[in-house]
């Protein structure tokens, strides 16, 4: 009796690494249920495991030292088809999947691959595909940005490649547009003022530095109090630099640095406005997806993927990188009209929930899964 063919899960970093990489592990499982393996032969690969388990291997994309272990696991649980959370190539770990007859290889990317190239160089890379012999034999990205530094940038022929935006968990990210008050009373903020919310790392291409200048902008120059700016995030000594600016300013009480938590999405849920600002590249950020299912209207860099995530002037606004003024004065506009506010919470809960869901999520990776031979 043949045994029946196995799914294989790498992630490339260790076990329970939890944030982001928590969540796809719950995607990629979910699609490999819903594309029709079991329990029983779902498998799963880290870069360092710390509970051991039968279905659980070790090993690294770039790495050769347990590659026969590898070849044995693969070849024991009968493997036929792996995805892999950002497997490039080349890579050490391709031609060992090829030569122990896992017969279909999904690169999933969670950032660019490449700069855009063209002319010579880009039909450089397009015959180096050609004949690169142990490579994946499809992508999946997470925004149409993301595609192209894959198609212009490595020369990967777009019919190998699939867009999936990521999904939110429209359950726990569920709206109560100014209908509550958790985060004033966790935070000790007046709830007379309208909260200003961002999530996310805090290196400077987020753009940290601008939503802290439009702060400033909105507070000291245009006298508007009633404001109040969250940034959740921060850890050890992250936001020292951006207290550095707010010192001596009236915004200064007017910004709460909240660190990072597990209150997120009720933190969300009593925001206004939702911004995030980058300033450099941002191929698609989880929290503008949160925030939209949250119901809040966003304010966003034009940038890639980011810029792919709202609509502007139907859930929110796009603003020039760097142009905080901009960022401010489109604040004030949601705060001082609630209405358009209102018909803004109610466009980015729906976008959440028709283009950005978990479950789409999950179906669309099910339906490439089941493509495969």
């Amino acid at each position: 009796m043949t045994p029946k063919k196995s799914f294989l899960i790498m992630i490339h970093c260790e076990q329970h690494t939890g944030y982001a990489v928590g969540v796809l592990e719950h995607v990629f499982y979910s699609a490999a249920r819903a594309a029709g393996y079991d329990d029983d032969s779902i498998f799963w690969s880290f870069t360092k495991v710390t509970d051991k388990s039968n279905k659980i291997i070790e090993c690294q994309f770039n790495h050769a030292a347990n590659y026969s272990e590898l070849k044995s696991f693969i070849e024991k649980n009968n493997i036929q088809q792996a995805l892999a959370f950002d497997l490039s190539y080349p890579a050490d770990i391709l031609p060992v999947l090829h030569s122990t007859g896992v017969s279909h290889i999904i690169s999933y990317w969670g950032a660019s691959m490449s700069s855009l190239n063209s002319g010579l160089k880009l039909a450089y890379k397009k015959l180096e595909w050609i004949l690169r012999r142990n490579k994946p034999h499809q992508f999946i990205f997470e925004s149409e940005a993301m595609r192209l530094t894959a198609t212009k940038g490595r020369g990967i022929p777009h019919n190998k490649t699939y867009v999936v935006p990521l999904g939110v968990d429209t359950n726990k990210f569920f709206p109560a547009y100014q209908q509550d008050y958790y985060a004033h009373d966790e935070l000790g903020i007046s709830r007379n003022r309208k909260i200003v919310f961002y999530s996310g790392h805090m290196e400077e291409r987020k753009g940290v530095r601008i939503i802290i200048q439009a702060a400033i902008e909105l507070i000291d120059r245009q006298c508007n109090k009633d404001v109040h700016f969250v940034i959740c995030g921060n850890k050890n000594n992250e936001a020292d630099p951006y207290k550095a600016i707010l010192k001596d300013t009236l915004a200064n009480e007017h910004v709460t640095f909240a660190g990072y938590r597990n209150d997120i999405a009720e933190l969300m849920r009593s925001s206004t406005v939702g911004v995030i600002a980058s300033t450099g590249w941002d191929s698609f950020t989880m929290s503008s997806v949160e925030m939209m299912a949250s119901g809040l209207p966003l304010i966003v860099s034009n940038l890639q993927g980011l810029g792919e995530t709202i609509a502007h002037n139907v859930n929110g606004f796009h603003i020039t990188p760097g142009d905080f003024n901009a960022l401010a004065n489109n604040i004030a506009t949601l705060i001082r009209d609630p209405i358009l506010a209102r018909e803004f919470s109610t466009q980015s809960r729906l976008r959440a929930e028709t283009l950005f869901s978990q479950k789409i999520q999950t179906l669309a990776i099910a339906k490439i899964l089941q493509l495969q031979p």
